[in-house]
């Protein structure tokens, strides 16, 4: 009597176990086929002529080919409070579905602890991959009263950015109330275009960023010595660049230190990339992994080296890692940075 029960048992044991099989093969196939003939946007914080801009048109160029189902993907800038916009565009309206991706202001994690402007959680988007890691790069023209840092001690020197969330205001005002150097800054400039063309015109003297938004738009400049690279903030006391000061090693005492590693952290999200909170998990594996084959890719690799610019990855996973850091600022250190950026 007891043989029916076994056969039974077997039975349902044998029916579980295919069923544990056919479901994730299910799943596999139907996040196979979700991208097939859907388009991604691909948005970027700065306007036509950064490197960002250059940066999101390459990856919407190459990445779609490491994506099952080869959707599109349009590059498109949504420029505006120094990223801000973009920022909270992507947290609270984009499709939370992987068809909306964003190349985020790397100083989004700095505008969540300083403003009140800041409708996201930085830790809580689903992030991508790092293209590039940046620095904060002084870069000055080359008919400004002062080029040195020596010299900017006498001289003042007016810095351009975009909005007060960008590193490219938080940077000369740090300059000014910690390392006592004469910079004024002027903001409302819509992207490194707009930056390059008014110092030309000697509107402005000088900007801040990564190398490459000067190569991207203006590789000769360098060269030729028309920009002129005092210093840079990066979380080293050694410059990445040989002959450049690096602010750091200006610091007069350990608290104002720790203000500059506070603000510098920027510099470890980069050029990075992320999708709304809320995506499905298995998409954000999909748009992970394709990512790092984006990054092996050796035609990409191939327009890299072709336009001088740096590539510095990282994945998802670490990014995610890197955000976390914004949650844990004591109240003390994010009242005196405030006061440092004058916030």
């Amino acid at each position: 009597m007891r043989q029916p029960t076994i056969v039974l048992k077997a039975a349902f044991c044998a029916a579980a176990l295919a069923l544990t099989l056919v479901q994730p093969k299910a799943a596999a196939a139907q996040e196979d086929s979700f991208y097939k003939g859907k388009t991604i946007n691909l948005l970027s914080h700065s306007a036509v002529g950064g490197s960002a801009g250059f940066y999101v048109r390459l990856i919407a160029r190459y990445m779609p080919e490491h994506i099952a189902g080869k959707p599109n993907m349009i590059a498109q800038e949504m420029p505006g409070g120094g990223g801000k916009r973009l920022s909270n565009f992507l947290y609270n309206v984009a499709p939370k579905d992987g068809t909306t991706l964003g190349a985020l202001n790397q100083t989004l994690g700095l505008d969540q602890i300083l403003s009140d402007g800041a409708e996201y959680d930085t830790s809580k988007f689903n992030w991508i991959g790092r293209l590039a890691a940046t620095t904060g790069l002084v870069m000055i023209y080359h008919t400004a009263p002062a080029t040195t840092i020596e010299e900017m001690k006498t001289k003042e020197i007016i810095f351009a950015g975009s909005g007060k969330a960008s590193q490219a205001y938080m940077i000369p005002t740090m300059m000014r109330n910690l390392l006592g150097l004469k910079t004024k800054v002027v903001i409302g400039y819509n992207g490194s275009g707009a930056i390059y063309l008014a110092m030309e015109r000697g509107e402005v003297h000088a900007r801040t960023g990564a190398v490459e938004t000067i190569l991207a738009s203006h590789p000769d400049w360098l060269e030729k010595g028309i920009i002129k690279t005092p210093a840079e903030l990066t979380l080293e006391d050694t410059p990445s660049i040989p002959g450049v000061i690096s602010l750091r090693s200006l610091a007069k005492t350990d608290a104002d230190r720790e203000i500059l590693d506070l603000i510098a952290s920027y510099t470890a999200i980069g050029i990075g990339y992320a999708a709304p909170p809320g995506l499905p998990p298995a998409r954000v594996a999909t748009l992970r992994r394709a990512f790092d084959a984006t990054m092996k890719d050796e035609r990409l690799l191939a327009d890299i080296e072709k336009s001088k610019m740096e590539l510095s990855t990282a994945t998802g996973e670490h990014l995610q890692d890197v955000t976390k850091m914004f949650a844990n600022v004591s109240p003390e250190l994010l009242d005196r940075t405030k006061k440092a950026l004058e916030w």
